[in-house]
């Protein structure tokens, strides 16, 4: 079984996408063997009020509940985001929180998101913070093009204990502070395996014992799928640790 923790469906603002509904993603997934995918609505990172995105998410995917987990946008600089992650929680049964620091204003490791991230604690939803949602490189003019640092990332970590944080999309984890900072490399945050690679980085990184930090993602619709499944394929794993990368630890986070 694979569950994908990074996929997206609706439209990218600086290229046209395809595969990017949720009957041509699951066909996606269906050639490409990944079972399970946990989705957000891209026009939401450009939305300063979120809740009507995720409330288009939550019913485009119900004919494929089994197949597509939704995962609601949060825009913690929104003077309703309480009542937004509420609701997305209680009636839309969202089983997690992006948030987009780079694209919504605000510091990963600075109160904005202390608050969000201790709400989301309090109610057992992980968090997803993209490190980047494209390579700054081949940005279009109107896109910041940031990319999110690691270390903020990790000290937010360390400020809300027992916080599950997901960081798609990052290249350099054996080098980053989630694995060097002490104090955070048992907390529960994960890496997925879209932009990594396996022999620069994430084989390094399972040699010194971060296979538990590994999460399948491969970025669909905005990548392809086929670059993380060979990762997942030539890993320097066992196959019991193989699973869990899979879909055991995406399960979990999930609450599958």
């Amino acid at each position: 079984m694979i569950i994908d923790v990074n996929a997206w469906l609706g439209g990218w603002p600086f290229r046209s996408l395809r595969d990017n509904t949720p009957e041509a993603l699951v066909a996606r997934m269906d050639r490409s063997g990944i079972d399970v995918a946990a989705v957000s609505p891209i026009e939401a990172i450009f939305h300063r009020n979120v809740q009507p995105a995720n409330e288009r998410l939550a019913e485009a995917v119900t004919p494929f509940r089994g197949r597509l987990i939704p995962i609601a946008t949060l825009n913690p600089t929104y003077t309703r985001w309480e009542d937004d992650l509420k609701a997305c929680h209680e009636k839309l049964g969202m089983k997690g929180v992006r948030l987009f620091p780079a694209y919504q204003g605000f510091e990963v490791d600075g109160p904005v998101a202390r608050r969000a991230a201790e709400a989301c604690r309090e109610r057992g939803l992980a968090i997803f913070i993209p490190h980047r949602m494209e390579d700054p490189r081949q940005r279009h003019w109107m896109d910041p093009g940031k990319v999110v640092d690691p270390a903020q990332i990790a000290s937010l970590v360390a400020a809300v204990p027992g916080l599950t944080v997901i960081v798609p999309n990052l290249r350099g984890v054996a080098r980053s502070a989630l694995w060097k900072r002490p104090e955070v490399r048992d907390q529960p945050w994960y890496v997925d395996l879209s932009l990594g690679e396996v022999h620069r980085d994430l084989g390094t990184f399972v040699e010194q014992g971060g296979a538990s930090h590994l999460v399948f993602g491969t970025h669909l619709p905005l990548s392809y799928a086929g670059p993380a499944l060979v990762k997942r394929a030539i890993l320097p794993v066992d196959a019991d640790t193989l699973e869990d990368i899979s879909h055991r630890h995406a399960a979990k986070i999930l609450g599958l």
